[in-house]
């Protein structure tokens, strides 16, 4: 045998004792999440899994405080990901640097230690955006559900598809701003996810002026790069803010808190519902819309480091938070 055929039967040998190692994994894997594919498609979801599982375990070493871990996410190649569930990073580029509203600075006082939304019954459960950019109206709706139910008494689900289909200054599915949706409900108001339910893709819009609940006079952007100004605006209920999240600290993210590798070139919209401090290292409570199978039961917690990304943030959280205004 030449030294060109061994080699590559030994390479053809190692290939297989590695998709061997991970073939339990992916069984498993295709359960938990529905997964079903041709056979064509099968061979190269293996493949690409593989190499994402390999990412989860380099991470997990770093042996940071974080875990890591696999979700439905994990078939995906890197630029799938980017495309399907990080589409915004254009509309925050466009805004980054431009002068087009005035950022507000709220008076801080004594911050209470921690603050968490979700104890007060304030904030809905995790949702699901699907294979549509939509994160900008999930962060538009959460802001909303939280602020009407704190000056209301009552817990509201809105309409994130109402945003999608009739948003004209947003793209649907295609990526938008949470500002924009903001101002949008301060003149149509809002309908209630019953009536107008969600479908994960574009669609005509079919608003109801009927069945709205009025809820918000406006938006304010909070002052960017300040973790205090975060921290004050989240004590008086949740905040929308924007992240990086097509980085692996981020995509793979089961427990513990982020406080690097995260990026801060802003893509993705999500809802800082609290903050508190775990096993010393103080974080942000994240509330995403990527259901409950990711991260936390769908949360994350990202520190609160002001130093990092040139004063953006970890992940560039402190980068655009936005919050919705009375009613005038």
């Amino acid at each position: 045998m030449n030294k060109v055929i061994l080699l590559l039967a030994i390479l053809a040998v190692a290939s297989a004792t590695k998709a061997d190692a991970f073939q339990g994994l992916w069984s498993t894997f295709k359960i938990r999440y529905q997964k079903f594919y041709d056979v064509a498609e099968e061979i190269t979801r293996f493949s690409t899994f593989i190499q994402n599982c390999e990412k989860i375990q380099r991470l997990n070493s770093q042996n940071d405080g974080v875990k890591y871990g696999i979700n439905q996410f994990t078939d995906l190649t890197d630029a799938e990901f980017s495309d399907r569930f990080a589409s915004n990073a254009a509309f925050y580029a466009d805004e980054e640097g431009q002068n087009t509203f005035d950022e507000v600075i709220l008076p801080v006082g004594a911050l209470p230690e921690s603050v968490d939304w979700r104890d007060k019954n304030a904030v809905t459960p995790v949702k699901d955006q699907g294979h549509c950019g939509s994160c900008w109206a999930f962060s538009t709706t959460g802001v909303l559900e939280s602020f009407y139910y704190i000056n209301n008494g009552k817990l509201l689900t809105f309409s994130e598809q109402q945003f999608v289909d009739c948003s004209a200054l947003n793209h649907g599915c295609n990526g938008g701003l949470p500002y924009l949706a903001l101002k949008y409900a301060a003149n149509k108001g809002v309908e209630l996810e019953s009536d107008y339910p969600y479908t994960a893709k574009d669609g005509k819009c079919a608003y109801d002026a009927k069945k709205t609940v009025a809820v918000t006079g406006g938006y304010k952007l909070i002052t960017t790069k300040s973790t205090e100004q975060l921290k004050t605006a989240i004590v008086a209920g949740p905040v929308s803010v924007a992240v990086q999240a097509d980085q692996d600290a981020f995509r793979y993210y089961k427990s513990g808190v982020v406080t690097k590798d995260c990026g801060a070139a802003l893509n993705h919209a999500v809802l800082a519902v609290g903050y508190k401090k775990i096993d010393g290292v103080e974080a942000f409570i994240v509330k995403n819309s990527w259901a409950t199978t990711w991260g936390q039961e769908g949360y994350i917690h990202i520190g609160t480091d002001q130093t990092q990304n040139k004063g953006k943030g970890v992940c560039g959280i402190l980068g655009m938070p936005v919050i919705a205004t009375k009613l005038v």
